[in-house]
């Protein structure tokens, strides 16, 4: 809208009658935070209606419960809504849910979360790891001049009430030198256009590397990797091509080949762990997924990060 047509639209404003400006200023301000997220936890059961508890389509509508509508499997006869068997089924509040999403995007502490939503630590908590347990965080395959590294974290049994070794004290180190089980492998892999994975290893050798990339690496991919022992075998399970660049011999670049944005992605994951000042390793793979859905992404929102909890498209 140009200048003169906005300044004949305030002026048409002066007719309107009470009613048509409050719809006027509903407009303008948008739907309510329980609507938006009404909205979008309802556009989770598609036409197909399929049923949560036996995959049977077609279910039919039953009403409401609790704000949201409810349905009835003809397969099973169980009823369910748009939330059932998700990590947010059976959570309260949901008017907050958009302000807990944006405390996501931030990178909030829980006790900064429970202040901004108004909730308790406890529910900030329990909140953050419903959000990230499902989290959606790659749509696209891997193509290209792919690089994958591992990276490593200290293992922590945060939060444990038993633990099977001394207490270290305010992050401490590893008892053994190298690698060890004293250290959590994640496996990142990153193509040139931006798309990126993040997994955490059992163990760190071939098959557990087939196993994270096979579903998300491209058939025509190059495999680009620093030159250890597992990823050659790795890369001849996949079926794809594989290059060593050996950073040690002090090779780092050759010709379009390098690791270098996967090694940032490394620093960017380590800085955004750091924040947090500890955290377990057993809820490592979530931290990953808020890697993914709010620092990778250039300028995610609220609604985006709600739609990544619920696993829908972004």
């Amino acid at each position: 809208m140009d200048t003169v047509e906005f300044r004949r639209w305030l002026a048409a404003i002066e007719n309107l009658t009470p009613a048509q400006r409050e719809k006027a200023k509903e407009a303008i301000q948008g739907a309510p935070p329980s609507t938006r997220v009404k909205e979008t936890i309802e556009s989770r059961i598609d036409e197909e209606r399929l049923c949560p508890h036996c995959q049977t389509p077609g279910a039919v509508l039953r009403g409401q419960a609790n704000g949201l509508r409810r349905f009835r499997c003809k397969g099973c006869g169980k009823s369910f809504n748009a939330l059932t068997g998700t990590p947010l089924a059976r959570l309260r509040h949901r008017d907050r849910w958009l302000d807990f999403a944006d405390c996501l995007r931030g990178g909030d502490t829980v006790r900064g979360s429970a202040v901004n939503c108004d909730i308790a630590k406890t529910t900030s908590f329990r909140w953050r790891h419903r959000f990230l347990k499902n989290a959606v965080i790659l749509s696209r395959k891997l193509s290209g001049i792919v690089e994958a590294d591992e990276t490593f974290f200290l293992q922590s049994n945060k939060g444990a009430r038993t633990l099977e070794r001394p207490a270290r004290h305010r992050g401490g180190k590893a008892t053994k030198r190298g690698l060890s089980k004293e250290q959590v492998p994640v496996l990142i892999a990153a193509d040139r256009s931006g798309n990126t994975i993040c997994s955490t290893l059992p163990e760190l050798n071939s098959e557990q590397i087939t196993a994270v990339l096979e579903p998300v690496l491209a058939k025509d991919a190059l495999l680009v990797t620093d030159g250890g022992t597992y990823y050659p075998k790795a890369a001849e399970r996949l079926g794809v091509n594989h290059e060593d660049i050996i950073v040690s011999a002090g090779e780092r670049v050759r010709g379009e080949l390098h690791i270098q944005t996967v090694n940032s992605r490394h620093e960017r994951l380590k800085a955004f762990i750091r924040t947090f000042r500890g955290i377990g390793s057993k809820y490592l793979p979530n931290y990953l997924r808020w890697f993914h859905i709010s620092i990778l992404p250039k300028a995610p929102t609220p609604q985006t990060c709600l739609n990544a909890a619920l696993a829908l498209p972004a």
